[in-house]
C-alpha cells in the first residue's frame, strides 16, 4: 500500500490543477500552487474538489478511463450485454470473466487503484478543510461533497473484492482508509466497512441540506451552497447513493426513506422522470433533467478512443465502429415490445449504414449511448430519476406496500410504453417485474453485477453469448470467480495484508 499511496500522491497533485467554470470543470493554469497552499483556503479546496470530479473520466490507457470504464468491465460480466466481436481485445478478458479477477491482471489493480486514489483525494480534503480559510457554509458544500466521494469509493470496492454483505457480515471486505497518510491497514469486515460507509453519507446528507438560519434582518434565511455545477454531488445524490446501500444490506425502511428523500430533493431542483420522446436523444447530456448526477465532458476534456462512447457508440468511429459493438442479450430484449421506446435503441435486425456494405449494426447491438457530435463530447450518467423511483418501488414491496411499489412502477411505464395500460400485479410477480425493468431502464448504465450481486442471481448467459469469447456461461451466486482478487501489488506493499488474506481464485 505504501507504494501504491506515493503513486496516489503523484497522481493526487496533478489533478489538483483544475478549476471549475460556468459551464464545464476546467483546467486552472495554477500548477505553481503547492498543495498544502491550495488546501489553505475554501477556494483551494473547490479546487482540490473539481480535480477529484475530473479524475473520475481521466483516461489511463483505451480500457480503464475512470467511472465509465469500471461500469462497462463490470456489465460485460454479466448476462444482459454480450460483445459482438472481440474487435481489438479491449475488455475481452472481463467480458471472459475467469482471466480478469486474478491478482496479477490489470483489471483487479484498476479499480483498486483508481477508488483508493479518489478516496486519497478526498481524505486530503476532509482531514484539512475545517482550519481552512472560508466560508462555513463554502466549507460545508466541499466537505460534504468529499465525505460522499470517500463513501463511494469504499461502497464500489468493497462489492468487486467481497461478496454481498447479507450472509457475510463478517467476511473480510478492504482496508478502510480514513487518512492521507501512508499506512498499512487490513481487510476490515464487511459490518465495520459499511458502518463507515453510511456515517459518511449521513454526514454529507447533513451538510449538503438546506439550512435556514434566523437573524436580525431576515426570518428563515436560507443559508447552504447551491450545487454549482451538474458532475456535483448534491443533497439528492447522497440521498440516492445511501438508496443503494441499503438495498445491499436489505434494510428496506431505510432503503425506501432514502430513495424517497432523493426524489423530493431531486425534484425541488427541477428533476423529473424522462418522457419517452428524450429516451432516444443518445445519453449523452448531463442537464438531462432525469440525470441526477453525471459527468460533464466538454471537447477539450474528452479522451476519444479511450472513452466509453468509443466502446458503446456503434457510429462514433471508435472501437464499437470497428467491431465490439455491445449488444443486449436476446432473453432480454425480448421482454421489450414495440411500443416500448426502449425497444428502439436496440437494432431489431442487421443494418448496413453504408452503400459499400463495409460496417453492419448488428441485431440487438445498441444505440442507447451516442455522441453529442464529431468533437467527441458526450457526457457520463451516474444517476437518474428512474432509478430512484426502482429503488423506492422495491423497497416498498419488500415492506409489504404493494401498492406503493406498483405506484413506483406505474411512474417509470406510463414513460415507456405508448398506450400504457396498468397490470395490477402482486407477489412475486410484481417484485420480478420490477427487478426486470430494473435491468431495461437501467441497461449500460453500471448497475447489473452489482444487482446481481445483492439478489444473489445465478449467471446464466444465453444464446447471445457466444462461448469462445464468453468462455463461462454459467456461474452460480457466492462463486468465488464473482469477485476480484486483491491486486498483487497490494500484497507486495501491505504488510497488513497476506496471501492468507487473499480472495480464492476458484
Amino acid at each position: 500500500m505504501k507504494k501504491l499511496l506515493y503513486l496516489i500522491l503523484l497522481v493526487a497533485m496533478g489533478v489538483f490543477t483544475l478549476g471549475c467554470s460556468k459551464d464545464y470543470l476546467d483546467r486552472d493554469p495554477s500548477d505553481a500552487i503547492p498543495s498544502d497552499e491550495l488546501l489553505s483556503t475554501v477556494k483551494g479546496q473547490e479546487i482540490a474538489l473539481n480535480g477529484l470530479y475530473r479524475y473520475m473520466y481521466l483516461a489511463g490507457s483505451h480500457d480503464t478511463f475512470g467511472e465509465m470504464a469500471i461500469n462497462l468491465a463490470l456489465d460485460l460480466r454479466c448476462d444482459d450485454m454480450a460483445l459482438h466481436s472481440l474487435g481489438h481485445n479491449w475488455f475481452a478478458n472481463d467480458y471472459g470473466i475467469e482471466f480478469s479477477r486474478a491478482e496479477t491482471h490489470g483489471r483487479p489493480a484498476n479499480i483498486w487503484s483508481y477508488y483508493y486514489q479518489l478516496i486519497f483525494q478526498a481524505n486530503q480534503i476532509i482531514n484539512s478543510i475545517d482550519t481552512s480559510q472560508g466560508n462555513k457554509h463554502e466549507k460545508a458544500y466541499v466537505k460534504g461533497q468529499a465525505l460522499a466521494i470517500r463513501a463511494y469509493g469504499h461502497h464500489r470496492l468493497v462489492q468487486v473484492f467481497q461478496q454481498t454483505f447479507v450472509g457475510h457480515e463478517n467476511a473480510p471486505g478492504i482496508p478502510v482508509k480514513l487518512t492521507a497518510e501512508l499506512e498499512q491497514l487490513p481487510r476490515a469486515p464487511l459490518t465495520t466497512v459499511y458502518d463507515q460507509i453510511k456515517d459518511d453519507y449521513l454526514e454529507a446528507l447533513d451538510l449538503l441540506e438546506e439550512k435556514t438560519e434566523n437573524n436580525d434582518q431576515k426570518e428563515d434565511e436560507v443559508v447552504s451552497v447551491p450545487r454549482k455545477h451538474h458532475s456535483h454531488i448534491s443533497h439528492a445524490v447522497v440521498a440516492g447513493l445511501l438508496s443503494r446501500v441499503y438495498l445491499v444490506t436489505n434494510e428496506w425502511e431505510k432503503a425506501h426513506e432514502f430513495a424517497d428523500l432523493a426524489i423530493s430533493s431531486a425534484q425541488e431542483q427541477g428533476h423529473y422522470v424522462m418522457p419517452a420522446q428524450s429516451y432516444l436523444d443518445g445519453f449523452n447530456n448531463v442537464y438531462n433533467p432525469a440525470w441526477v448526477w453525471g459527468l460533464a465532458i466538454n471537447g477539450a476534456q474528452t479522451t476519444l478512443y479511450a472513452s466509453f462512447f468509443s466502446h458503446i457508440d456503434p457510429f462514433a468511429g471508435g472501437y464499437a465502429t470497428l467491431g465490439s459493438m455491445k449488444k443486449i442479450s436476446a432473453t432480454l430484449y425480448a421482454e421489450l415490445t414495440t411500443n416500448d421506446v426502449r425497444y428502439n435503441v436496440f437494432a431489431d435486425r442487421d443494418y448496413e449504414l453504408d452503400a459499400a456494405g463495409n460496417f453492419v449494426w448488428p441485431t440487438q447491438a445498441t444505440r442507447k449511448f451516442l455522441l453529442k457530435n464529431q468533437a467527441w463530447e458526450g457526457d457520463y450518467v451516474l444517476m437518474r430519476m428512474e432509478e430512484l423511483y426502482l429503488n423506492r418501488g422495491e423497497a416498498s414491496f419488500h415492506m409489504g406496500d404493494e401498492a406503493a411499489a406498483r405506484a413506483d412502477l406505474k411512474m417509470l411505464m406510463q414513460n415507456r410504453l405508448a398506450n400504457y395500460s396498468e397490470r395490477i400485479l402482486s407477489g412475486d410477480q410484481l417484485i420480478e417485474q420490477i427487478l426486470l425493468q430494473r435491468r431495461l431502464e437501467l441497461w449500460g448504465e453500471g448497475h447489473r453485477f452489482f444487482d446481481m450481486m445483492r439478489n444473489g442471481e445465478d449467471l446464466q448467459r444465453d444464446k447471445t453469448h457466444d462461448p469462445g469469447m464468453a468462455r463461462v456461461m454459467n456461474l452460480r451466486a457466492g462463486d468465488p470467480q464473482w469477485i476480484m482478487q486483491i491486486p498483487q501489488s497490494e500484497l507486495d506493499a501491505n504488510t497488513a495484508i497476506n496471501a492468507q488474506d487473499q480472495n480464492p481464485l476458484k
